[in-house]
């Protein structure tokens, strides 16, 4: 009787804590915010961390859970940015980077009959880059029904947007940031997903907000690591303003990267001072095999440990059976 009794109480026992911090298990997510930061590698937040003053941490230090993707899928070893992201997005690892990608079926195409509105907000990315160029591709629709902002220069006749003013909200529109020249934008990325955050809290009940950005991987390539370390600030900032969020238990933010790449930093003080100060004195090295993960908030246990990039999109959908969004009622696999 009493071993009877014994594992009675070890079945009922529950795990509240995730990396040391209280967290609750198996909540659905009504709310996500993905960001999806090209170029991004852990060892790069030190860029970040080493200008903050004694123990305070970078928000991409708060994360609940860290894992890593591996970033290849069937046509390629290392892919790129875009490729990882598309894989993300749609679960699937036959991205051709061509118009035959716009035949595949994103995430927002799942959830939208369970109610869920899509925003996304691009920030640097060129042509093959950005989303928009599978839009364009024969008579797919690939960004219907989401509201998407972009943060390039806009072509001629193109509709506009900026942030001291109300938002446009058109579903299946695109809007460029008015501010945007060649070389920058008169608006930061935290601005801009801030005015797209409050607009989606007020709207949507259950939406999903994503953030691409290019522009950090771009000045990377470009040796500009003085830029690059702006940039990456100006991402932390807006991503400590999504993790705040994750107070209330139903929302769920993600980070996830494409191309990462490793920067060799500097080894002694005085060169890291002038890294600081220039940019200068560290080596930007070719993409890596693997591409880093953070989560936070409702389901973040779902993305801890290693697994391939398509497998972003399956561990948003799982989770223990709960009444709305579940793999096993839209299972993209079987779609």
């Amino acid at each position: 009787m009493k071993f009877l009794v014994l594992l009675f109480l070890v079945s009922c026992t529950q795990v509240t804590s995730l990396n040391l911090r209280k967290h609750q298990f198996g909540i659905m997510p009504t709310k996500i915010i993905w960001f999806q930061v090209a170029g991004l590698e852990q060892e790069q937040i030190a860029m970040l961390r080493f200008n903050k003053s004694g123990e305070q941490r970078t928000s991409f230090e708060e994360n609940l859970c860290v894992g890593s993707t591996w970033n290849y899928n069937l046509y390629n070893v290392r892919s790129s940015a875009a490729s990882s992201f598309l894989s993300q997005i749609t679960g699937k690892k036959n991205i051709k980077e061509s118009c035959e990608d716009a035949k595949l079926k994103p995430i927002w195409n799942y959830i939208y009959n369970n109610g869920y509105n899509t925003l996304i907000f691009e920030s640097g990315a060129n042509k093959g880059e950005s989303l928009i160029s599978l839009n364009e591709c024969g008579d797919k629709k690939f960004l219907e029904p989401v509201y998407f902002y972009s943060r390039t220069t806009p072509p001629d006749g193109s509709l506009t947007y900026f942030h001291t003013e109300e938002l446009p909200f058109n579903n299946g529109k695109v809007f460029y940031n008015r501010s945007c020249g060649k070389n920058d934008c008169g608006s930061s990325i935290l601005e801009d997903f801030r005015v797209m955050s409050e607009k989606m809290q007020r709207v949507s009940q259950k939406h999903l907000l994503i953030v691409r950005d290019f522009s950090f991987l771009h000045a990377l390539e470009n040796k500009d690591l003085k830029k690059a370390r702006s940039i990456l600030a100006d991402i932390e900032r807006a991503y400590g303003e999504a993790l705040s969020l994750t107070a209330s238990n139903d929302y769920l933010v993600l980070l996830t990267t494409g191309d990462s790449r490793y920067v060799e930093m500097p080894k002694q003080g005085k060169d890291w001072f002038t890294f600081e100060k220039e940019g200068k004195n560290a080596d930007v090295k070719t993409r890596k095999l693997t591409n880093m993960v953070f989560a936070s908030g409702a389901r973040a246990e779902n993305f801890c440990g290693m697994y391939e990039e398509a497998q972003v999109f399956e561990r948003i959908l799982s989770g223990p059976k709960q009444q709305g969004l579940e793999l096993k009622v839209i299972n993209p696999f079987r779609n």
